[in-house]
């Protein structure tokens, strides 16, 4: 759609001249972020498709519409990681104003990029700001990948080539390296390489192997490292684990054989940021962290460490390989979720409240891998405690927890999940509360090794709980809490059989 705001021959858009831009922006709404942000979302795609904006005037205006974005999208963004976490219904609100608005920004200044680009005098024009520019488009391609991530969502085709295309223009024009400070709210200098290289490290970090808040976390320890990250247009062995190709459409890749060959390549890593890296986990450890390190909020000490681990296995030059070999194996499972529903399922078999049927496409005797239709997983997330029982089976439910997840361009979602065990005994344990727990079990035979699943809380390493099992008193002696999840703690214990 191109519109044409006209009137005897001058173009009349209310963002034409400095007045009406005063105007617009002041009566922005200054009580909802998320009307704010629908109201710059519409004078964007306005500025965009209408006719007769000169180069400069249009890039005037797209700069002032991000800068009064970024109060509204701070505020946004503290809500959708609040402790406690916003409702289902308030997330989704929360995600669709913050991801239309970066997705709106970076079609903008693609746009214009690409003016400029078709206007031989613009650049000259232009010269003061375009360093501002162009890194504030990489910026809004990278938090538009970001967001994309919040969904499980690897980034599109076209998101990937504009982001390519994007920084392609920053390198023919010599300004990636240029510094900036971008917003007078944040004056923190940075450049068009700086954000690229930030970018490609989180997309190489396994984002779908992460929490939202701990995706909001990584990019942060990201940023703190930035300086160190390392990308060039060669390969360096034993330096660069990583590639992208400025010229195509897909994320990131590990560089597992000879490297290709291509102008439009780029080689990336963690480079000299990997003994910073070291040096945070080394004071995360001892319970605190760096004074220095901004993450926008307070988190828990545990909960960044498992971030920075994360991020040390990822950037490491030999990536994690998987313990035991997969199958390809299609089988129907009936899939329950949350402790309550798993614990249910147990208790009463498969047919024991509600359920979806999941397509499994590869096990191994530690994990699943299974395709969902796009109308299910709604409740999915990372951490996420399952219950699976094979359809037309003999019933028996074995436990698990959502490790990876990833969402395809039609919506269909993708899950990889590790299992604790074969089987799950609904058990009641004695000097604990909440008494209820699942004895998970390769067989029917209560071990010395227990592994046990209880409720959140459940887990005490000073408490030895006492669980009657098939006739006889056992005396379970904490050993160490293995994974726990927003509802529930696998944990395991030493079974010593009482007198």
């Amino acid at each position: 759609m191109v519109l044409k705001w006209l009137g005897g021959g001058k173009l009349d858009h209310p963002l034409a001249d400095e007045k009406g831009a005063k105007e617009v922006l002041e009566g922005l709404p200054q009580g909802d972020a998320a009307k704010a942000l629908e109201e710059i979302c519409h004078w964007l795609e306005s500025v965009v498709v209408t006719e007769g904006f000169k180069t400069e005037r249009r890039i005037e205006i797209i700069l002032q519409l991000d800068d009064a974005a970024q109060a509204h999208l701070q505020k946004l963004s503290r809500d959708y990681f609040s402790n406690p976490p916003p409702s289902r219904f308030q997330e989704a609100r929360l995600w669709g104003a913050i991801s239309v608005l970066w997705n709106d920004l970076a079609g903008a200044y693609a746009a214009c990029l690409e003016q400029v680009a078709a206007d031989s005098g613009a650049v000259g024009k232009l010269k003061p700001q375009l360093p501002a520019v162009v890194t504030r488009a990489v910026r809004a391609h990278a938090a538009q990948l970001k967001w994309h991530y919040m969904r499980y969502q690897v980034g599109s085709a076209a998101v990937w080539q504009a982001f390519g295309k994007v920084y392609r223009f920053a390198e023919a024009k010599k300004l990636q390296r240029e510094n900036v400070s971008l917003y007078v709210r944040n004056p923190v200098n940075t450049t068009s390489e700086r954000e690229f290289v930030k970018a490609l490290m989180l997309a190489a970090s396994s984002p779908d192997c992460l929490m939202p808040v701990e995706i909001e976390l990584a990019e942060r320890i990201i940023a703190h490292l930035a300086g160190g990250l390392l990308v060039t247009d060669t390969h360096q062995p034993q330096a660069t684990y990583n590639w992208i190709d400025l010229a195509g459409s897909t994320p990131p890749k590990r560089l597992t054989q000879a490297p290709p060959t291509g102008a439009g390549l780029r080689f990336f890593a963690a480079g000299p940021a990997n003994a910073k890296l070291e040096e945070m986990i080394r004071i995360a450890e001892k319970g605190a962290l760096p004074t220095e390190l901004n993450l926008g909020a307070a988190y828990e000490v545990a909960m960044v460490l498992r971030v920075m681990r994360h991020l040390r296995t990822y950037w490491a030059a030999t990536p994690p390989v998987r313990k035991h070999d997969r199958y390809e194996v299609a089988h129907r499972l009936s899939v329950v979720n949350g402790f309550a529903g798993v614990h249910a399922r147990v208790q009463g078999g498969a047919s024991a409240g509600p359920s979806e049927s999941w397509l499994t496409q590869n096990i191994s005797s530690g994990g699943i891998g299974a395709a969902l239709d796009k109308t299910q997983g709604e409740w999915l997330g990372i951490g996420r405690l399952v219950g699976l029982s094979v359809e037309g089976g003999s019933g028996s439910c074995s436990v698990g927890m959502v490790r990876r997840c990833s969402r395809g361009e039609q919506r269909e979602l993708y899950v990889g999940l590790r299992t604790f065990a074969k089987t799950a005994i609904a058990v009641t344990l004695g000097g604990i509360d909440p008494p209820e727990a699942m004895l998970l079990s390769d067989g029917s035979a209560l071990k010395e090794d227990a592994l046990l699943c209880l409720r959140e809380g459940g887990y005490d390493s000073r408490v030895s709980p006492t669980l009657t099992f098939e006739g006889h008193t056992y005396l379970l002696v904490p050993v160490e809490k293995v994974e726990g999840g927003d509802d529930f703690e696998i944990a395991r214990y030493r079974a010593m059989q009482q007198a």
